[in-house]
C-alpha cells in the first residue's frame, strides 16, 4: 500500500475536484473515463492497474511529494497500454516532467489558457495547469495480428 496517496487531495482534509465543464471536454473528446484517483476512493489508484479498453483520467493529489508519483505511475501505466490524460500543475522545471513527460514519444502536452477554478475552492487556482496526453500505443500482435 502506499500510504495513502489516492483521492483529490492525498489527505482528505479538503476535496477539490475537476471543473465539470473540464470533465465534459474531457469525456466529448476520450469518452467515457476510468479514475484512479476520485474524490471518495475505494481502492488506492497507485497500487493497481489500469484498464487498457477506455481511458484514464488523473487529476491526482496536488499536495507535496504526491504528483511526482503520479506521474512515474501514468508512465508506467502508458507503458502497459493506457491511454491517459493527466492534469497537473504546469511546473516544467520538475526532475518528472523531465525525466517522464518532456519530449517523451507518444505524449502530448496542452498547456491551459488561464488558472483552472477548481470546484470547492475558494478562486482560481494559484499556478497555471496542463493537461498532459499519454497516447494509447497500438501494437499489432503477432499471434492475432488484431491491434491491441
Amino acid at each position: 500500500m502506499s500510504n495513502g496517496y489516492y483521492g483529490s487531495n492525498g489527505q482528505h482534509k479538503f476535496i477539490i475536484e475537476t471543473p465539470d465543464y473540464l470533465k465534459n471536454d474531457i469525456k466529448n473528446e476520450f469518452g467515457e473515463y476510468f479514475d484512479p484517483c476520485p474524490v471518495n476512493p475505494t481502492q488506492d489508484g497507485l497500487e493497481i492497474d489500469w484498464p487498457t479498453d477506455q481511458a484514464v483520467y488523473v487529476n491526482p493529489p496536488y499536495t507535496r511529494g504526491h504528483i511526482s508519483k503520479w506521474v512515474e505511475k501514468c508512465s508506467e501505466q502508458h507503458q502497459r497500454g493506457c491511454n491517459i490524460i493527466l492534469l497537473i500543475p504546469a511546473y516544467v522545471d520538475t526532475a518528472y516532467f523531465h525525466d517522464y513527460i518532456y519530449q517523451k514519444p507518444d505524449i502530448e502536452i496542452r498547456f491551459i489558457r488561464g488558472r483552472i477554478k477548481f470546484k470547492n475552492y475558494k478562486g482560481p487556482s494559484a499556478f497555471p495547469s496542463m493537461l498532459v496526453i499519454f497516447k494509447k500505443k497500438w501494437i499489432i500482435s503477432k499471434d492475432s495480428g488484431v491491434l491491441i
